[in-house]
């Protein structure tokens, strides 16, 4: 069948829906009305909302159950030291990283769309909470450890009125009279008043975090990780393993140095570092590069190297731990010489206890958003990948709702926002984890830690701890390996990679991530700015058209007749002047300087020819009729704007005044309503 070419405006003229053909409104309303009447749409609704309605209805017991009770008993065992831990992370005491490893799966269980997430305590999210906390307590006058009061009474009336006792400390009963004074002797230990401040104000942080990514999430804004860039996203994480190792240093060398804060922090750390390196004490750090050799060698050279012969990984942390807390109780290390433990860890379910959102509006609004959506774009990339890898597709509307919801519940139990790890997250797939059933399993395990096994941590060395961290940062520090790669790969996501870690490093890590959003935004700009278009023509004796630029072509005797410019990427107001220059310079024809010759030829043959009337016509037809057609390419515009319609009309406006035809190829229907 011969196919027949027709313009734009008279194809849909002729074939377009008239405003009496489409569809009418109140046929739109009954079917909008039908749509919410109906049964299946609430179950559908329903079954979004609480995506383990279908984990339950497709349950295999048979084929998934005994997969998923050994998965989940694994990593409930990793999540025991990790979640005390990254707790001692953020300042926050150990048991608060339990009640995140307990509530954190639970509530994802009922609520994510991921098979294989492990919901927990993360470094990241640690780190930027430990960060808010530690200025929160020094703008009130405190040290990071709490060693001295305030000139004023603000942070004491904060402590004073919460009345914790979510964690074990007990109601807060300071009195102060008159002038500031040393701790009342009825009260609790100092440090139990500062913990309780800090528990608290982290658990607003979490709920405030919780609420905001609800509401975002139910208006579809799942997608904001898009705006996150995979070499934003891997330079922010490789910067925050810098500072975490810097967070720990202290407790790895046994020093008494001042936890700064604000900018340029790790470098003022490590100065104190160097200026008290030689106040080292050896047995910290002995025991920790001890605990470090430890794990590295289960976990590298067993666990990884015989992945396909085991079964489950070996639980290296978990070994580490409880021989550490053992020998360390067996010698009398705390007493005898002066080994920095965890101490007291409390028993029991912790109790509700919903924090005071006045310690977080306005100062601190910022940082919870922004923790908020750190820890969503670090869970939802591993959901993500671990999707593809099993086939099956997850909703990041709906993921940013778990996540929300999980803050929220934590915040209720003295916690703080979780989110999920990748380490435990490959652990679960790798060990056979079917469903989020198996989190469950690692629930239970929690739990039993929580009510009853907790205390027996008290001599746990707080430079073991240490270890653990540091030993789960090595993918974050493998990712500098990448470098080579990546600037070979494109010099634009190498940039962007740096940024993001410089920033992050010398800066903080809000500001980290906020310059790297704003510079891989602005990196975007500038390559549509810079969006280049090429003149095509016919490969060889095919109908195919490329690049001449790239192909050995076929041009018609002569001049060709038409002149087809292919143009990719959106015309707006960014890029409008730009376009212009590349139709002029790809097809080779410069309206202005086609008015010039023109001009002077007309002069000339004024002058040369006689004026004789054929002769008049026959100059006229030699300088109107000598030039091609130019067609533009527009099958690869996604969109143009008002100032690039402006744009197009002035290039169409200059080839005409040149007598030049100009043809528009590929126009999406949409474009003629933009005055097209």
């Amino acid at each position: 069948m011969e196919k027949k070419f027709a313009y734009t405006c008279e194809f849909n003229e002729n074939f377009s829906k008239k405003n009496g053909e489409r569809t009418m409104l109140s046929h739109k309303l009954r079917k909008v009305c039908r749509k919410y009447v109906s049964r299946n749409y609430y179950q559908k609704c329903a079954r979004e909302t609480f995506p383990f309605i279908n984990t339950i209805r497709s349950y295999k017991v048979k084929e998934y159950l005994i997969n998923d009770i050994i998965s989940g008993l694994t990593v409930g065992v990793m999540q025991i030291p990790q979640g005390m831990a990254y707790a001692m992370l953020s300042s926050l005491p150990p048991i608060c990283g339990l009640y995140i490893s307990f509530f954190g799966p639970l509530v994802y269980f009922f609520l994510g769309t991921s098979r294989h997430v492990s919901m927990g305590c993360i470094s990241i999210v640690s780190l930027m909470i430990g960060s808010v906390l530690d200025d929160a307590m020094s703008n009130s006058g405190f040290n990071m450890e709490g060693r001295r009061l305030p000139q004023n009474l603000t942070l004491l009336s904060a402590i004073g009125s919460s009345g914790y006792n979510g964690s074990g400390y007990g109601p807060l009963n300071l009195t102060v009279e008159g002038q500031p004074s040393p701790y009342v002797s009825q009260g609790p230990p100092p440090h139990a008043s500062i913990n309780a401040f800090k528990i608290e104000l982290a658990s607003a942080l979490s709920l405030i975090s919780g609420i905001v990514m609800v509401i975002l999430g139910r208006l579809g804004f799942g997608v904001i990780t898009t705006y996150m860039p995979e070499p934003m996203v891997s330079g922010f994480t490789s910067a925050v393993a810098v500072q975490i190792i810097t967070a720990q240093a202290k407790h790895i060398f046994g020093l008494d140095v001042v936890r700064h804060n604000g900018y340029y922090k790790i470098i003022k750390t490590w100065v104190d570092i160097l200026k008290n390196i030689g106040d080292t004490q050896w047995l910290p750090l002995v025991i920790f590069c001890v605990s470090f050799i430890i794990l590295y060698s289960i976990k590298v050279h067993i666990n990884i190297r015989f992945k396909a012969k085991l079964k489950v990984p070996i639980p290296a942390d978990l070994i580490v731990v409880v021989l550490a807390t053992v020998i360390a109780y067996a010698a009398k290390l705390s007493r005898n010489n002066g080994l920095n433990v965890v101490k007291e860890i409390p028993a029991g379910f912790p109790s509700f206890s919903p924090p005071d959102l006045s310690l977080v509006i306005p100062r601190y609004l910022k940082d919870a958003v922004m923790i908020g959506i750190v820890a969503f774009t670090q869970t939802v990339s591993i959901a993500k990948i671990l999707a593809q890898t099993n086939n099956y597709d997850i909703n990041s509307n709906q993921e940013m709702v778990a996540y929300g919801a999980g803050s929220v519940v934590c915040s209720l139990f003295s916690g703080y926002i979780p989110a999920g790890s990748v380490g435990r997250s490959m652990v679960q797939e790798g060990a056979g984890g079917k469903t989020q059933v198996a989190s469950l399993f690692g629930c239970l395990v929690v739990l039993v830690v929580i009510v009853a096994v907790g205390p027996l941590f008290y001599h746990l060395p707080q430079c073991v701890l240490s270890a653990v961290v540091l030993m789960s940062l090595r993918g974050m520090f493998l990712q500098y390996t990448e470098l080579p790669s990546l600037w070979r790969k494109s010099k634009i996501d190498f940039m962007i990679w740096v940024v993001t870690a410089a920033s992050t490093i010398v800066l903080d890590a809000e500001i980290g991530i906020i310059i790297g959003i704003v510079f891989s935004v602005f990196t975007v700009t500038v390559r549509t700015q810079r969006t280049d278009g090429y003149r095509a023509s016919y490969v060889g004796e095919t109908s195919v058209m490329k690049n001449i630029g790239r192909y050995q072509s076929v041009v018609l005797d002569g001049r060709p007749e038409l002149i087809v410019i292919c143009y990719h990427g959106p015309v707006c107001f960014a890029n409008a002047e730009h376009f212009m220059r590349t139709v002029y310079r790809k097809s080779g024809l410069d309206p202005k300087m086609l008015l010039k010759t023109q001009r002077r030829q007309q002069q000339k043959a004024q002058i040369q020819l006689d004026v004789s009337e054929e002769k008049d016509v026959l100059e006229e037809t030699l300088c109107r009729n000598d030039h091609p057609k130019i067609a533009i390419d527009f099958t690869s515009v996604n969109f143009i704007d008002l100032v690039g319609v402006k744009a197009i009309k002035r290039v169409h406006k200059d080839y005409q005044s040149a007598d030049i035809e100009l043809i528009l190829v590929g126009c999406n229907g949409k474009y003629n309503s933009s005055g097209m």
